[in-house]
């Protein structure tokens, strides 16, 4: 949601020693394993809920179907991904408002660097915004909520964070009159219960959220489809905590059972309790030794890979042949990417796109128009494939941040 890049003007308050002035700089692999222990980095999708248990499991084939495209024509649709636009529809930002943004955990740059962008896109509308660090917990990220309530924010805007997670402090928002925005998570109608949220970001045209997070899947499977010439025999790595991460899996089991010689032939569940444990790395080895035949992996979560999974693949091995694939992630897997170090392709996806999303979303609502399609998409990068440069994020073709400036007035 996404796992969620920025930098921001310093927060105007402090709430409890939870709101913080300043983001660090996105730090890179070497620096995640200095700066944060391995807990903190494996959650480092989070977006989550409540740590389960892990658990491994094997599965049956996936296969079965018509395959009717080539190797190349799955290459091409998961390097072409789907983009769209920033809106062009002009709004003008309301005056006096102050924005109350959640981070799901400063400590990692999945939460941190969406959380930097939205104070950027924020501070261009003429916004006060505060940012409330909910440190990886569920419990936090309530609190975060119920602080912002008493702050009198106008808007909140929780990153990476599910409805469902924080359904009660989103119930008395509602009722205090507090705007809640999705930040790249589900509103609570998305898990069964009653909407609550002003509206999620609607991010491409004719995608639900559900359908979004299953792109991310779909186009990891291509890719494999490709790599593989129609044979890939894949050990997933499932995400089992928040809504989106069995979504991910969902479209790509999907699109993996479009190619007749393709295979699932285990899938490995993990939660983040299985990396606050610090009990992840072995069970992915132990999954990886009980899947010998295994030419393909894909994990759901970019990040996880920073905390130890892409180590567990140059040990085992079996690098040269592997073909390793993830989801969102970070400068860290570009970097595994280039270097040959346990990965091989990720979804690209520019987040701070997303979250000066979430903030155009938050205008549109205040001023009671309709909510528009922001635009940020995905596709797969490899070592060929739209690699950004040594260090950094996935940069797209758009000048997203332009676009908004211009959409809302602004210089």
């Amino acid at each position: 949601m996404l796992s969620l890049h920025f930098r921001r003007t310093p927060c105007s308050d402090t709430v409890n020693g939870k709101v913080t002035d300043r983001i660090k700089e996105n730090p890179v692999e070497s620096r995640l394993f200095r700066t944060f222990n391995l807990a903190a980095v494996a959650a480092v999708a989070v977006l989550a809920s409540t740590a389960c248990g892990g658990s491994s499991s094997s599965t049956t084939s996936t296969s079965s179907g018509d395959t009717s495209s080539t190797s190349t024509a799955a290459l091409d649709t998961a390097y072409k991904g789907v983009t769209g636009t920033p809106p062009t529809t002009a709004t003008k930002p309301k005056a006096g408002v102050k924005l109350w943004v959640i981070s799901c955990g400063e400590s990692v740059p999945s939460c941190a660097t969406p959380v930097k962008a939205a104070q950027e896109a924020a501070k261009a509308a003429g916004w006060t915004v505060s940012v409330c660090d909910g440190q990886l917990n569920p419990n936090q990220w309530g609190a975060c909520v119920r602080q912002g309530i008493s702050a009198k924010a106008n808007v909140i805007i929780p990153i990476g964070i599910d409805c469902r997670d924080i359904k009660a402090p989103s119930e008395e928002a509602k009722a205090a009159g507090v705007t809640i925005v999705g930040g790249g998570g589900a509103d609570c109608d998305a898990s069964g219960g009653t909407k609550l949220w002003a509206s999620e970001r609607l991010q491409l045209d004719g995608y639900t959220i559900k359908q979004y997070w299953e792109l991310n899947g779909k186009l990891n499977a291509d890719w494999l489809i490709g790599k593989s010439n129609g044979k890939a025999q894949v050990l997933t790595v499932n995400f089992t905590d928040p809504l989106w991460g069995p979504w991910i899996t969902e479209g790509f089991t999907k699109e993996l059972a479009t190619c007749s010689g393709c295979k699932i032939i285990k899938q490995l569940d993990l939660a983040n309790n299985d990396f606050v444990s610090n009990t992840a790395v072995s069970k992915f080895s132990t999954a990886l030794l009980q899947a010998p035949t295994a030419d393909s992996i894909f994990v759901a979560v970019g990040g996880w890979m920073s905390g130890g999974l892409a180590q567990a693949v140059v040990s085992s091995g079996r690098v040269a042949k592997l073909q390793v694939t993830t989801g969102f992630g970070d400068a860290a897997n570009y970097d595994f990417i280039r270097n040959n170090r346990g990965q091989n392709a990720v979804v690209g996806y520019a987040s701070p796109w997303g979250a000066w999303g979430s903030v155009d979303t938050a205008i549109r609502v205040l001023n009671g128009e309709q909510p528009v399609v922001e635009g940020d998409g995905m596709q797969i990068v490899d070592k060929d494939h739209g690699m950004p440069a040594a260090g950094q994020d996935f940069q797209p073709s758009v000048d997203y941040v332009a676009a908004y400036k211009k959409a809302w007035g602004v210089s």
